[in-house]
């Protein structure tokens, strides 16, 4: 099991599957929110020429509702040009309104009540005018209400449009071709796995692939925002879309290009635009409930001012005025605009949000734990120094330990394999192989004619496999107990030959970035299944609060259930929610376990499947800027929703009537339509205000 250490004292001792296509696919359309809209990002024109001419036919229906303004007598001709102006704008713009009232029944929203709203100026006017009331008609308010809904729909699909637009535009990075090491052009989609290519100073890179020699420098901007130049060594991965800086480089296809980073990068942009977060599962809720309540309340002004005070015209004015300024427009629009401005800001900072459900889940968030290889350190460890027992040379330690860590996959197997490899070390046949995670490695080495029992681990995998404790040698575990580096221990045949003593640099931003977040009033920890002195080591030095050490891969989940344990404070109980940054495979159950999950960009495939968050960045600087990001992405729908709200609050006691019996103040319905296009706007525009932060 593993071991935790509290640090307060440490001193002596805590994306598109294919460029052909992927360009259709990432401009797919997506409904903004509840707000009934039935125009998707496709249907956006770029200037409102209907909705401008639709005030401009209301206008008129206005003027002929009141002729005497014109000086025309009030008559059938007057009646009729302020009908048909206003059928115009109301069915033959406005359609989608009449189709949405029988929704009244069932899934009723904004457009319902519009239509309502407008069915009930209609009915006001007729009635008017069947009593002789000729010069009060209000045709012109239900042209106004569903111009005015119209234009504040245009101008939110256009918000999202603009916004949509500065999201990064990957696949134009992408090469349509490639050149083979041949010479030969070859389409990028046609690529295979394997296939040898060459990238000259100043191209990008056509496919992800691997550097086969030598050094290369590559500007990444376009996936992490950073505009520095990234060095790369052989066998390290060149990401499709990066730039080769000097010298010409041959590369190994390591993904086909749907299959690439960039790509999957763009898929999970438009996943993520398309999924309905919890937050917006709630406000449509609301919303579905806010329609037959504002019915309701429109019926009982209507009732009051016809029934009690015997005013009907004020009885229908208000009925109408109430169903036009409660539609929940701004209610709608609140918190899918604010998502799509997150998106943006993180996609700006070469941040992927994968579920917007991280916006809300970190709020919660008190405690943040690391991974320590590649989160917090570079992840390219390298062997420091080797020690052996008499008659073991560390040539032998290391072709043993070689011969098993080259079918493993971990960094620690890697540094292993390299320094073999720099000492021309080939490694021995083996048999009868046998991986445990985060442990260590069990086989049957063949030297010449001899066969050996070969253990490579840690001392828990050691004594796993039936060697005691005092079998170990006093000489190994006196350097392995004093050392800040990770040891991994060598048996053969049950006796312990030697040890392998491995390093892995701090990320120079490591201690920037735990200062950030701990000023930022997180608690700030480690989970790794390195040893006690290694772990002890990381948490002093970037002044870590809490270290996990010892921890194998099944045990992570575990100890972030354990974090998240509900704690006594004070006469109070508290519920931590813990985040997780980690990279490997071996991190998945933790990503997944977290309340918030965030992936380095150089993690395994898996790592960042199961992430909220994942890192195009390998700077670990990323990570406070995700946590800004989140907090002010937060704030921002709280605004939204908080003025959306106050403003149904605020306007349908007076589009009711409640200033009548004091002042003498109405609302009139096309001033009420007015209002209610206004509050979309102040949606809106504080929207776009947060994205130029």
């Amino acid at each position: 099991m593993s071991d935790c250490c509290e640090v307060g004292n440490l001193g002596d001792k805590s994306l598109p599957k294919d460029p052909k296509t992927s360009s259709d696919k990432s401009s797919g359309s997506h409904e903004l929110g509840a707000s009934g809209h039935d125009h998707a990002h496709h249907s956006v024109s770029k200037y409102p020429i209907k909705e401008i001419a639709g005030l401009l036919l209301a206008g008129i229906s206005m003027l002929f509702s009141m002729p005497q303004v014109l000086g025309m007598e009030v008559g059938n001709l007057s009646f009729a040009i302020a009908l048909v102006s206003s059928l115009i704008v109301t069915i033959g713009l406005g359609l989608k309104f009449w189709k949405a009232i029988p929704k009244i029944f069932g899934h009723a929203n904004m457009n319902t009540l519009v239509g309502i709203g407008v069915a009930a100026s209609y009915g006001l006017s007729f009635w008017q005018w069947s009593q002789g009331h000729r010069e009060h008609l209000y045709f012109d308010s239900a042209a106004f209400v569903a111009a005015f809904v119209l234009l504040g729909q245009w101008m939110e699909g256009l918000c999202q449009r603009k916004i949509r637009e500065k999201l990064p535009d990957l696949l134009s990075e992408i090469p349509q071709h490639a050149r083979l090491v041949d010479g030969t052009s070859v389409e990028v989609g046609d690529l295979k796995l394997g296939d040898r290519i060459r990238v000259l100073p100043g191209e990008r890179v056509p496919a992800d692939a691997k550097l086969l020699s030598g050094e290369a420098e590559v500007d990444e901007s376009v996936l992490t925002g950073e505009s520095k130049i990234v060095s790369k060594l052989a066998g390290d991965l060149l990401l499709q879309g990066s730039v080769n800086q000097q010298q010409p480089v041959e590369l190994e296809v390591a993904q086909i290009s749907g299959d690439s980073y960039i790509s999957v990068l763009m898929d999970e942009m438009d996943s993520a635009l398309k999924r309905k977060p919890q937050i917006q599962q709630r406000v449509d809720r609301w919303a579905r409930v806010l329609s037959p309540a504002v019915v309701l309340i429109a019926g009982g002004s209507g009732i009051y001012w016809g029934y009690f005070q015997h005013n009907v015209e004020l009885m229908m004015q208000t009925s109408v005025a109430v169903l036009v300024i409660a539609c929940p427009c701004a209610v709608g629009i609140a918190t899918p605009i604010s998502l799509l401005v997150a998106l943006v800001r993180a996609g700006r900072k070469g941040i992927l949000i994968r579920n917007f459900d991280a916006i809300e889940k970190s709020g919660d968030v008190s405690i943040v734990a690391f991974d320590k290889t590649g989160t917090l350190t570079f992840g390219k460890p390298k062997v420091q120094r080797l020690m052996g027992i008499e008659n073991f040379s560390h040539d032998e330690i290391l072709k043993l330990a070689s011969s098993l860590e080259v079918h493993s996959e971990h960094p620690y197997a890697r540094a292993i394999m390299e320094a073999g490899q720099e000492r021309s070390l080939s490694p021995y046949p083996v048999k009868d192989l046998l991986v445990s995670a985060g442990k260590g490695l069990r086989a049957t080495v063949t030297q010449g004619n001899k066969e050996q029992r070969v253990l490579v681990g840690n001392l828990v995998w050691l004594f796993e496999n039936s060697i005691e404790s005092t079998q170990v040698p006093e000489k190994l575990k006196w350097e392995a107990d004093g050392s800040e580096d990770t040891v991994i221990w060598l048996a053969v045949n049950g006796v312990i030959v030697g040890n392998i003593f491995i390093g892995d640099e701090i990320r120079p931003e490591a201690a920037q970035v735990i200062d950030d977040l701990g000023d930022s009033g997180y608690e700030i920890g480690l989970i790794t299944g390195d040893g006690e002195n290694v772990a002890a080591h990381v948490a002093k030095t970037l002044g870590l609060k809490f270290f996990h050490y010892g921890v194998v891969p099944s045990e992570k989940a575990t100890i972030i259930r354990r974090l998240s344990e509900k704690k006594k404070k004070g006469m109070d109980f508290e519920y931590p929610r813990v985040a997780f940054v980690g990279d490997g495979i071996n991190d998945g159950p933790a990503l997944t376990e977290a309340q918030l999950g965030i992936s380095m960009g150089s993690g395994t495939a898996l790592a960042q499947n199961v992430s909220d968050i994942v890192l195009a960045s390998n700077n670990l600087q990323s990570v406070s800027v995700v946590f800004k990001i989140l907090r002010e992405s937060k704030t921002l729908i709280r605004e939204n929703l908080f003025w959306a709200f106050a403003y149904n609050f605020v306007s349908i006691p007076i589009a009711a009537g409640v200033l009548y019996p004091f002042w003498g103040i109405s609302l009139q319905p096309s001033w009420a339509a007015a209002a209610m296009s206004l509050s979309s706007v102040c949606v809106l525009l504080n929207s776009l205000r947060a994205i130029l932060r």
